[in-house]
């Protein structure tokens, strides 16, 4: 795993009802190359959470109007990605245990230094560092690098909602390696591991980085999500996709793509996520058996 950076930089508000704690916490927040905002007590930090995107808060627990547990219950409920640490001088009546049932990633005890809230700053990024890497892990296919199914499943959704929301074009391609059990048995599952590899390399290669999406499906089966693309420039990106495989010349092995474009027939994002997917394989299914492999069909 990467090494996480030592000091990342942050957006941080910190709640507090005394302005001199205020004061100097930002001043140390902002000496360590981070973003601070302050806020007096949890309705000012509400207001100010609902304005602008904040990684961490940093609270007081007696506070007027909406304490630190009041404010503690919002963000979980409504900005879970938001890391808490909770301060108090009120050790009796605030345990480290309840605070941290309570949603909060750490406490700190008044008085405190300033290396103190360092240490629980970075004891958070190395967490937050690790979990990131496992959700990594947990949605990527180890051999082609490519997000696996499970991910393709939550990103269509997605993906759908906004078509449907935004009115813009989404193409699904299926994709699938003709003969390639016939590959494996010629030539031993090593090399069937390296043709798989070589498609993931050409979808990677080929499609629009940040904006589409290639997924090994599972087998040799793949799929694309392709947001803001019409039904012609699709069909140039299967061209293209096709012609880079071909020119690899993996005997007796050709790829076939199936492809289809979002429909908004009815309100229920869900129904038009399932025909869009009914027709790309139907699509994919012609392309095998009627085109012969080696093309690709569209289900317009």
């Amino acid at each position: 795993m990467n090494a996480v950076a030592p000091n990342p930089a942050q957006s941080i508000l910190i709640v507090d009802d005394e302005q001199a704690i205020r004061d100097i916490l930002a001043e140390a927040l902002r000496l360590m190359g981070h973003h601070v905002e302050t806020a007096g007590d949890g309705v000012e930090a509400v207001q100010k959470i609902e304005q602008e995107d904040f990684s961490i808060v940093i609270t007081d627990m007696m506070m007027p109007r909406m304490d630190g547990m009041e404010l503690i219950e919002y963000l979980v409920n409504n900005r879970k990605w938001i890391d808490i640490i909770a301060i108090t001088g009120h050790t009796m009546s605030y345990q480290y245990t309840d605070v941290i049932a309570a949603g909060a990633a750490d406490f700190i005890a008044k008085p405190f230094t300033i290396n103190e809230l360092e240490a629980k700053l970075k004891r958070i990024f190395r967490e937050r560092h690790l979990l990131e890497e496992l959700e990594r892990l947990a949605v990527k296919d180890p051999l082609t690098g490519l997000y696996n199914r499970r991910l393709f499943e939550k990103t269509a959704r997605k993906e759908a909602g906004r078509a449907a929301r935004y009115n813009h074009p989404l193409c699904l391609f299926y994709i699938d390696i003709d003969n390639f059990k016939e590959y494996n048995d010629l030539h031993g599952h090593q090399a069937g591991d390296q043709v798989l590899k070589e498609v993931a390399r050409i979808l990677t290669t080929i499609v629009r980085q940040n904006v589409d999406t290639a997924y090994r499906f599972g087998g040799d089966e793949f799929t694309l999500l392709l947001p803001h693309l019409t039904c012609e420039a699709a069909r140039k990106v299967a061209s293209r996709i096709i012609e880079a495989y071909n020119r690899l010349q993996l005997e007796p092995t050709h790829l076939s793509i199936g492809g289809a474009l979002y429909l908004h027939m009815t309100d229920n994002v869900d129904q038009n996520l399932d025909d869009l997917v009914r027709r790309s394989d139907r699509a994919l299914f012609f392309a095998k058996h009627s085109l012969g492999g080696n093309g690709a069909h569209f289900d317009e």
